[in-house]
Formats: C-alpha cells, structure tokens, sequence
C-alpha cells in the first residue's frame, strides 16, 4: 500500500485525466486534491484480496487499472458476488451507499491493477481551499452512481424471471445490448454466474446445456454467442 505521491505519477496522471472521477479537472486540481485527500493507493497481484469489515472507515475507491470483482460475505461465510469492474470503473459508490449496512465487502483482483481508496469526508466536509474541486467530484460522483443503479436495476431484473431459463436469457440480452454485438464474454465464472441469478450450480449448468442444444445460445466457457434473439423478452 502506498500514499498519494505513488499516485501522481506521469503514467497514472494520464489515467486519472480520462477517469469519470477526475473527469473536468485539470492537473493541478488532481494533485491538489490528492494531497488534501491522502489516499491509500494499492497495487494488485491477480487474486490479491481487500477487505472492508463492518464498522471499518468508510472507503470511496476507484479502479485505476486492471479489473476486481466486489463481493458481499454473510454471517456464515458465503461470498455473493454484486459487481465485477474494469479498469477506470468506480468501487467505492457501492460501498458509500451500503456503509450503514453491518456487512463485509471483499474486493478481489482478477488480474494485476492499481486501486486507489479516499476517506468520503474529503468530499462531503466541505474545505475552502479545495471546494471548487470538491463540487467538481461530487458532480462525478453522481455520475457514477447513475451507473451504479442501473447496474443494479439490470440485476434486479435478472433475479425478478420467474425461471432459470428466463433468467439466463435476460441476462445474455443485458450483456448483449452493452457490448452492441451477439457475440460477448461475460465477467463471470459459472459459480459467480449462479449466485448472481440466485440459482443452484447445477441448474445453471442444466438450463445452459439445454439452450445449447437447442440452438438457441452458444458457447465456450465465458465466450457466448446469441444464436436467435427470438426468446429474448421485451
């Protein structure tokens, strides 16, 4: 883990400029606000786990690079699997809005990346000297947020089909309409995959072998291919 001068520098700079968070501020602004907010900056190996237990601080985090996944663990152990991130995506609006939940978030690195984590205080507790740059990320901020929910929506959808099969297919058409094409990789393993559409493995195995075989999907591990878009539900 390092400071904010690990973040400042002529390669990550060139990040931060296009990210959605710093979107709008100028160089100066990003190094200024970085040293008033002194985040935690982290380095990744793939596989390399962060977490955030209840009642910890609160954290505003970004992807910097590489891709995560954010998971949620219950009392019991289960992981449930709520988002998976690329590089320049936003992880800390799903913790901001949550921190009053008592759970534990766990955020796990797919491949090597960079996460930087800010202390939500340097943007809600207005500061003079900063404010401007503050109302600039906040305005960001709820950007994100905007698609956070409709993340969120998408998956309340998928979980709301009365069977695996509708469940699977609704989610194919999401994936499909985000990557504009009807041949994608989706971000999850079989595994995450079921316990994001809240099915059992096994069912999830069955449903996908038999719209195979029917012609309706194909597939290759995380590689799918819509063969006919007529059982999409609109």
């Amino acid at each position: 883990m390092g400071n904010y001068t690990d973040l400042l520098t002529p390669e990550n700079m060139e990040i931060l400029r296009n990210h959605l968070f710093f979107s709008g501020l100028s160089d100066e602004e990003i190094t200024s606000f970085a040293a008033y907010a002194s985040p935690e900056v982290f380095e990744l190996d793939p596989g390399q786990k962060i977490s955030i237990e209840p009642g910890y601080k609160r954290k505003l985090g970004v992807v910097l690079r590489g891709s995560v996944k954010v998971y949620t663990i219950d009392y019991d152990g289960n992981k449930t699997i709520i988002n998976a991130i690329q590089g320049h995506g936003s992880i800390g609006t799903m913790q901001f809005m949550m921190e009053y939940y008592n759970m534990l978030f766990e955020i796990v690195a797919d491949t090597a990346g960079v996460i930087v984590t800010f202390d939500p205080g340097c943007l809600l507790i207005a500061d003079e000297s900063v404010a401007l740059i503050q109302h600039k990320i906040l305005v960001n901020v709820m950007a994100s947020q905007r698609q956070l929910f409709i993340s969120l929506s998408e998956h309340l959808v998928c979980l709301s089909q009365k069977n695996i099969r509708d469940k699977i297919m609704r989610f194919l058409k999401i994936c499909s309409e985000a990557e504009r094409s009807y041949e994608f990789d989706i971000r999850f393993s079989r595994e995450e995959l079921a316990a994001y559409l809240a099915v059992d493995r096994a069912s999830l195995s069955r449903s996908l072998g038999e719209l195979k075989r029917k012609g309706i999907i194909d597939y290759q591990k995380n590689h799918f291919r819509i063969l006919t878009t007529r059982h999409f539900k609109y």
